[in-house]
């Protein structure tokens, strides 16, 4: 995000295509069983009451939308969106007779607004910082059909909203060396308006990305990424979830750190067919995830982008 400026006046639209799979179970970074999990004290009891389902995997599409537009050579602004589209499969407790059971939900997430400004921008050296906010035009009351319910909202990763203001801050760096490029990206971002209308917030983040790039042919080029997110517990809790029901609506199970190394392709197009367009592919996999209490852990991530400037 925010990886580049514009000259003045220039435009550029763009579109993303992502796919996340999880699946394996986590608590820490020790990988658990299904029964492991249902076996574990949730978080509403004294550790003697267990968990009733356990999630097995899930399935994420999101389809993220961008403008940017530079009104001077120095600053540039950037509108972001998306659209989500989520399935979880969960396991029954085995008393309930161990089956399995679908929720899904989707929707428009946040709105974010930033301005990246330029530091610096020499021929080999590009510097520059972004201020932005996160403005919680998503929803935090989707709701399914499950065996307790035909309409229980639904877990904290099934939602497509913080429910909070947030602002975040993005500092990046890129030099030219040749035919490679190398990167690296700092990004926080803090909510700042308390706890939602459901009453809890999530917590901090912190992002640092390293990449390097080779141009090996004057239209392609190849790329490796080393990432590395934190985020923070939760505070607090939706009252309406039950911490008895699963992971997934358990608050205390909020919150992780993780390495994640990713290859992609970049095809940008300057002849007069396409011109000024750029399509990218990206393979993400988790080399670490260390969770704060029971989560599902990343199995990949598959990222399409296409960008036109004008």
């Amino acid at each position: 995000m925010g990886d580049h400026t514009h000259k003045k006046k220039e435009v550029m639209f763009s579109y993303r295509f992502m796919n996340m799979q999880m699946g394996r179970l986590f608590n820490n970074n020790k990988k658990l069983s299904k029964d492991a999990v249902m076996n574990a004290p949730n978080g509403a009891s004294d550790g003697s009451g267990s968990y009733m389902n356990v999630p097995k995997s899930m399935s994420m599409d999101m389809h993220m939308f961008g403008m940017m537009y530079a009104p001077s050579n120095r600053i540039t602004l950037m509108l972001m969106n998306s659209f989500l589209e989520k399935e979880m499969t969960k396991q029954r407790m085995r008393m309930a007779g161990g089956t399995n059971f679908e929720v899904n939900s989707s929707g428009f997430s946040d709105l974010k607004a930033s301005a990246l400004i330029t530091l610096l921008n020499e021929t080999n050296w590009e510097n520059s910082f972004l201020l932005g906010v996160s403005l919680p035009t998503g929803s935090i009351d989707k709701r399914g059909r499950t065996p307790a319910s035909n309409n229980t909202r639904l877990g904290y990763g099934m939602q497509n909203s913080t429910g909070t203001y947030d602002t975040y801050f993005l500092v990046n760096n890129l030099n030219t060396i040749d035919k490679f490029k190398i990167g690296e990206q700092i990004h926080f971002k803090v909510p700042v308006s308390g706890n939602n209308s459901k009453g809890y917030k999530y917590g901090k983040e912190f992002d640092a990305n390293l990449w390097m790039s080779y141009r090996i042919l004057n239209e392609l080029s190849g790329s490796v990424k080393l990432t590395y997110n934190y985020k923070d517990k939760m505070s607090g809790s939706d009252n309406e979830m039950n911490k008895r029901m699963s992971p997934a609506m358990d608050s205390y199970n909020q919150g992780f750190q993780k390495f994640t190394l990713g290859i992609g392709l970049n095809f940008i197009n300057h002849e007069n067919f396409l011109k000024n367009n750029r399509l990218g592919l990206e393979f993400l996999v988790p080399i670490h995830q260390k969770y704060n209490g029971i989560q599902m852990g990343e199995r990949y991530k598959i990222v399409l982008g296409w960008q036109y400037a004008f």
